[in-house]
């Protein structure tokens, strides 16, 4: 524990990777202040969190009032409302760790990626106490994408996959995100951008294939050219049974994101699980689709 820090804020606390966060903090000892637009239902041991409400996104003034007496602020909400957070920070010398993404990488024009690059901007052009973490695609407990794979699996005979699923990822559990963010509020280690990958790199194909052993399915996969699903992705958000997907996110499916972990491992001794390990336990965990 961290003698320096005594409250922390959890800026997207209620949320799925921030509760997380939340726990592990408390377990530490730390004094946490849970921080949300708007009152959550608290089932578990998150109850013993401080809750203050404010829009990080919002008016500076509210924001400002409930970190008024905070010693370090992680952001687990979005990378959108860092300048906003920065700006209502209560001394320069208050830490602030960053939820950011690896889609800054990306080589397509995207918005969102242009947001997570001005985030980490801003934390450099500001000479800000902390960093920013740059997480993978997160995955685990009621995460939007692995689980909603599996419900596509179930549901669907073939899964349609850019040029056969070829392109590479690096999913990273949630439990390794928040122990992560954990370690950068509470430890020195310098305040350079980091990334945060799974551990080791897999094809679409891999991902669908394990998450269908997760739910005893065998999916067939059928590889289809980008050009024909970026016609067919306004076409998703019609059908219920379909996750709404743009034309850019089919673009991005055959983007290869694959990152080296080693600079992780020596900065914040990061060793994130196997993706067959996180699925695994999402599936005792009953957090796959049925």
């Amino acid at each position: 524990m961290n003698s320096n820090l005594k409250k922390i804020a959890v800026i997207g606390g209620t949320g799925n990777t921030g509760r997380v966060i939340a726990g592990r903090l408390l377990d530490a000892g730390y004094t946490v202040v849970t921080i949300a637009r708007a009152p959550a239902p608290i089932t578990d041991g998150h109850a013993r969190t401080l809750f203050r409400t404010a829009d990080a996104g919002g008016e500076v003034a509210p924001l400002q009032a409930a970190l008024q007496d905070i010693d370090c602020v992680i952001n687990a909400a979005h990378a959108r409302y860092t300048r906003n957070i920065i700006a209502a920070l209560p001394s320069p010398r208050t830490r602030l760790i960053t939820l950011g993404s690896t889609r800054k990488f990306t080589r397509f024009p995207d918005r969102k990626a242009a947001e997570v690059t001005d985030a980490e901007t801003a934390h450099h052009t500001a000479g800000i106490n902390g960093l920013i973490l740059h997480p993978t695609m997160i995955y685990g407990g009621q995460d939007n994408n692995i689980r909603r794979l599996s419900g596509l699996i179930r549901r669907l005979p073939v899964i349609p996959l850019p040029r056969g699923g070829q392109a590479l990822m690096q999913p990273v559990h949630r439990d390794d995100v928040a122990r992560a963010a954990c370690i950068a509020a509470c430890e020195n280690i310098g305040s350079a951008p980091l990334i945060l990958p799974g551990g080791q790199p897999l094809s679409y194909r891999e991902i669908v294939t394990v998450c269908g052993q997760a739910i005893g399915r065998r999916p067939r996969i059928l590889p289809v050219p980008v050009a024909l699903l970026r016609l067919a992705a306004p076409v998703t958000g019609l059908l219920p049974f379909l996750p709404t997907i743009g034309p850019e996110e089919v673009q991005r499916l055959a983007e290869d994101k694959n990152f080296d972990v080693a600079p992780a491992a020596r900065r914040l001794g990061f060793t994130p699980i196997s993706f067959d390990e996180g699925v695994a336990r999402m599936r005792i965990a009953g957090e796959l689709a049925v």
